[in-house]
């Protein structure tokens, strides 16, 4: 039997937060399924968990290394008995663009796929994007 889905939803973003945070890319990745597809706010195209686990412990040691991911809401909905979707509104302050200045904190949308696997919900896809403000 799989876990409550608003339960796990909410754990599942508190883990994401909580790794980043800890520029845990090891941990973050437990989040994951094996065949994750993932596009990065920066439209980067990442197949499977090892290439996003890979892709974001590089730009942790780099570009993220004092970021400070928060996370501001998130709704989940069921889609099927094994599938659900969940949006995940976040913000990011104290990373670097890629010349090393400080970037200006940010706001953003996740959105993620979650898939039933071994008596867990993981992240099978995800998309990110940042916010614009005219």
């Amino acid at each position: 039997m799989l876990p409550n889905l608003t339960e796990s939803a909410a754990a599942l973003t508190a883990e994401w937060e909580a790794s980043w945070n800890a520029h845990d890319m090891s941990r973050m990745a437990r989040l994951l399924a094996e065949d994750a597809d993932w596009v990065t706010v920066g439209g980067r195209h990442l197949q499977g968990r090892a290439q996003v686990e890979s892709v974001h412990a590089a730009l942790h040691q780099a570009q993220l290394r004092s970021s400070i991911w928060t996370n501001r809401s998130h709704a989940v909905q069921l889609l099927s008995p094994d599938v659900a979707l969940l949006h995940l509104n976040w913000s990011v302050q104290g990373d670097l663009d890629p010349d090393g200045t400080m970037r200006k904190p940010r706001d953003g949308v996740f959105t993620w796929v979650l898939v039933a696997s071994a008596g867990a919900w993981r992240i099978r896809a995800a998309h990110a994007t940042n916010l614009t403000v005219p």
